[in-house]
């Protein structure tokens, strides 16, 4: 009973907790260098390993997903699971492009990186990239990896009730991290406090302003070369994120509102998302919040069939991450420009197949970027020298505030599209039936 207690306490004073770490983590750093330096040197020595286990996490992760993914079966049959899958892997790429063009519009990037090169240029170039990535990268060989053992474990049943039970482990360990967010948050506040000392050190000796640029959002710049600037730009890149995540789903509430004619906007907040999004915001763990997103959606929306639900909502965390791949996209976007990284338009464009797959090895957990930021070096092009650097910035920005409104986008996601393809499910279940009585009252001889 205690250890109930103690979760109900982490879950209703996170956000409280989060930010007083964060604060007390700037707060130590700033009074012991020594601390700060130990913070930082575990970090970059998770980073230097990062190269080495980050495929192998992909595989771990993706594998048992996409397993876990192809043996759902619903009452319906395959055919709502085909669907249901088509339909919000639409949604995702819908998302994947949002995300990019609220990254060009947000940083200014240009339609193509190089001035001298016309456009089918940059692209053959970029598709160059992808390509040599697609041969060469430990990161596709993780993926390819999983996709076989999809195809082995159908054969080998073992294999397949192996994995797939690592994927609900996976997902139900997610819980456990919540006592290390605080943790977490107070080492991300002493790394970003010391960040411009670290930049400075990667360069050789040069000042952080010889390395870093100014950070442009809507015509506002930001310098990062002070503890005081790449706390601000750690902020301001948190709200880009929770700015594009509120847009997108504003947009989905309305297509639910135009598509669903008894959907109440103001119901769903009141009822539903005010329930729901605090928690994911505060554990940034899609797959904690399942068990409650669950209840909220079939007590709120009983019209939903159960088996809609289960498979929309219960699979969420891993099939439908919209505010995740909108995050890769902006965080990408944020760093590239923070290091003088020319990228363009084009560049994102290419990023999104593989942006896109990666997505489904995410388990819905607190940090859950890092397995896109090894592949994210090579498919935009860093220069080895600055990969390190990348990585640093990309894993540190993301903890924290980032991944709650990611979080919260895309689990309260789900609970909309349950109702959207659940109009579908009625209207082709309805259908059947007709068509059933149809035949059973001709063969009985009952006049039409």
């Amino acid at each position: 009973m205690g250890q109930n207690k103690i979760w109900v306490f982490l879950e209703k004073y996170m956000i409280g907790l989060s930010i007083i770490s964060f604060v007390l983590g700037v707060g130590l750093a700033y009074l012991s260098t020594g601390f700060a330096i130990f913070v930082s040197n575990i970090i970059s020595y998770v980073i230097d390993l990062y190269a080495y286990i980050a495929p192998v996490i992909i595989y771990i992760i993706l594998a048992p997903t996409l397993i876990k993914l192809s043996s759902v079966k619903m009452t319906n049959g395959k055919n709502f699971t085909l669907y249901a899958t088509c339909w919000l892997a639409g949604r995702r790429l819908m998302a994947c492009l949002w995300g990019v063009v609220f990254t060009v519009i947000v940083f200014g990037l240009p339609l193509y990186a190089d001035g001298g090169s016309s456009v089918s240029d940059a692209v053959l170039e970029s598709l160059t990239s992808f390509g040599l990535m697609a041969i060469y990268s430990f990161y596709f060989y993780a993926i390819y990896a999983a996709l076989l053992t999809v195809v082995v474990s159908h054969k080998i049943p073992k294999i397949k009730n192996f994995l797939t039970k690592g994927c609900d482990y996976i997902e139900w360990g997610g819980k456990y991290l919540m006592p290390v967010i605080p943790v977490f948050m107070l080492a991300i506040g002493a790394y970003l406090y010391y960040l411009p000392t670290i930049l400075k050190t990667e360069v050789g000796g040069m000042e952080a302003s010889a390395y870093t640029h100014t950070l442009t959002v809507f015509g506002f710049a930001i310098h990062p070369g002070t503890p005081a600037g790449i706390i601000l730009v750690y902020l301001v890149i948190a709200l880009l994120v929770g700015l594009a995540c509120i847009i997108w789903h504003f947009f989905l509430l309305l297509y639910t509102k135009h598509c669903v004619k008894d959907f109440s906007i103001k119901n769903y907040f009141k009822n539903y998302w005010s329930k729901v999004y605090p928690l994911l915001w505060a554990t940034s763990s899609e797959a904690l919040a399942t068990p409650l997103n669950l209840h909220l959606v079939k007590k709120h929306y009983p019209n939903i069939k159960p088996e809609v639900r289960r498979f929309v909502v219960g699979a969420g965390s891993f099939l439908n991450i919209n505010g995740t791949l909108i995050c890769v996209i902006i965080l990408a976007g944020a760093v590239c420009s923070l290091l003088g990284i020319e990228i363009s338009f084009v560049h994102l464009l290419i990023a999104v197949p593989l942006v896109f797959m990666l997505g489904y090895g995410v388990p819905g957990i607190p940090g859950e970027l890092i397995i896109f930021a090894g592949p994210m070096v090579t498919i935009l092009g860093v220069k080895p020298e600055i990969a390190p650097i990348f990585l640093a910035l990309y894993v540190g920005l993301q903890i924290g505030l980032p991944d709650s409104f990611r979080s919260g986008s895309n689990s309260t996601d789900n609970c909309l599209c349950a109702l959207l393809i659940n109009k579908t499910y009625e209207k082709n279940s309805i259908a059947e039936d007709l068509t059933v009585k149809h035949y059973d009252n001709t063969f009985l001889g009952v006049k039409q």
